[in-house]
C-alpha cells in the first residue's frame, strides 16, 4: 500500500526527491525500496521469544502477501508460525500482486488446489496482509474456496478500497489500483457477496495507520474486526515483525471451529526433537490457547505499544 500512496504523492508533488534511482511503474522498484528501509526491523531475532502455545495437530497456513510486498516481509511471522507448530506457505502473487485482481484470485485457487493436493489436507487456514485479503475474500466468498479454508485472518487490509488508488493508477498504470478504487467491480465483487458462513473472518488493522486510509476500510461487516491503534500509535509495517501482534494473529489462527480437531496447543508438547514436515524443531512452552491468549496479547500492545513506534 505505500508503493500507492508514495506514486500518488510524486504525481500531485511532481518530484522524487529522496528517493533511489529507478523505475517508479515497477512494483518491484517499490518492494526494493521498502524492504531496504526497513532491513533492520524485518530482522528474525537469534532467539524467538517463548511460544504462546504449540498447536496438537500442525495444520498448513497459507501467508498471501500484497501489492508491491516481497514474500520475505514474512519471514518473522513465518518463524514463529514454525516455533508454534504450523506449516506455513508463503504465496507472493506474480508481478508483486500489481496485475488484475481478479485473475489475482483465480491463481489463488490454484495455488491453493496445489497445497491441497501436495500435504493431503481438506482445508488450510489463510493470512492475509493487505490486498492478499482481499483476493482470499473473493476466492472464500465466489470461487469456492469456502470448501478449502478453515480460517481467514486478514491484516492492513483495505477491504473497501482506497481514494488514493485512482491518483496512484494514473501515475503506475497497475490494474490492482483500478481494482482497489472504491466502487471498483472487483471491490462489489468482494462487499456484495455474502460471508461464507462456515469460515470464521477476522481483520486485524490499526486506526494509526500510516497508509490505509480512512482506517475504518479495513472493518469487514459480519467479521471480527480488531483495532490495536486505539490505545497509541502502532504503523503499518509493524504488523510484520511485532511479536505482540503476532500474538493476535496466533489467537485467531487458533480459535476452535466446529468439525475440525482441537487447534489449541497439547498440555504436554509435542516431541521437542521431533522435527516438522519444513524440517524445523517444534518449541514447546506448553499451556492452551484461548481468552487467556488474548488478554496476553492485547496486555502486551497496551503496556509496550510506545516503546516500539516505527523509526
Amino acid at each position: 500500500m505505500l508503493a500507492q500512496t508514495a506514486l500518488a504523492s510524486l504525481a500531485a508533488l511532481g518530484t522524487c526527491v529522496g528517493l533511489p534511482p529507478g523505475d517508479m511503474k515497477d512494483p518491484h522498484y517499490w518492494g526494493d525500496y521498502m524492504l531496504d528501509k526497513y532491513e533492520a526491523e524485518r530482522q528474525v531475532p537469534a532467539h524467538l521469544e517463548p511460544s504462546p502455545g504449540v498447536i496438537a495437530h500442525p495444520r498448513t497456513v497459507l501467508l498471501i502477501t500484497g501489492v508491491t510486498i516481497p514474500a520475505v516481509w514474512f519471514d518473522p511471522i513465518k518463524a514463529r508460525l514454525v516455533r508454534d507448530g504450523f506449516r506455513p506457505v508463503v504465496y507472493e502473487p506474480p508481478a508483486l500482486l500489481s496485475g488484475d485482481l481478479f485473475d489475482n484470485a483465480e491463481k489463488l485457487a490454484t495455488v491453493i488446489d496445489n497445497i491441497r493436493a501436495e500435504t493431503g489436507e481438506e482445508k488450510i487456514d489463510i493470512l492475509a496482509e493487505c490486498t492478499g485479503g482481499l483476493l482470499a475474500r473473493h476466492y472464500i466468498q465466489s470461487l469456492g474456496g469456502e470448501a478449502h479454508v478453515s480460517r481467514l485472518v486478514t491484516f492492513i487490509s483495505p477491504q473497501h478500497g482506497l481514494p488514493k488508488a485512482a491518483l496512484a493508477f494514473d501515475v503506475a498504470g497497475w490494474p490492482a489500483l483500478t481494482g482497489l478504487t472504491p466502487g471498483s467491480d472487483f471491490l462489489h465483487a468482494v462487499n456484495d457477496a455474502p460471508m461464507a458462513a462456515n469460515v470464521p473472518v477476522t481483520s486485524i488493522y490499526t486506526s494509526t495507520d500510516e497508509y490505509i486510509q480512512p482506517y475504518e476500510t479495513a472493518i469487514i461487516p459480519g467479521a471480527h474486526n480488531i483495532d490495536l491503534g486505539k490505545d497509541g500509535f502502532v504503523g503499518h509495517f509493524e504488523f510484520f515483525w511485532n511479536p505482540d501482534i503476532y500474538l493476535v494473529m496466533y489467537t485467531a489462527l487458533t480459535e476452535p471451529i466446529a468439525n475440525e480437531q482441537d487447534p489449541t496447543p497439547d498440555p504436554d508438547g509435542p516431541d521437542e526433537n521431533a522435527p516438522d514436515e519444513m524440517g524445523t524443531g517444534g518449541c514447546n512452552a506448553g499451556g492452551s490457547a484461548g481468552a487467556g491468549t488474548v488478554l496476553l496479547a492485547f496486555a502486551a500492545l497496551s503496556g509496550g505499544r510506545r516503546r516500539r513506534r516505527l523509526r
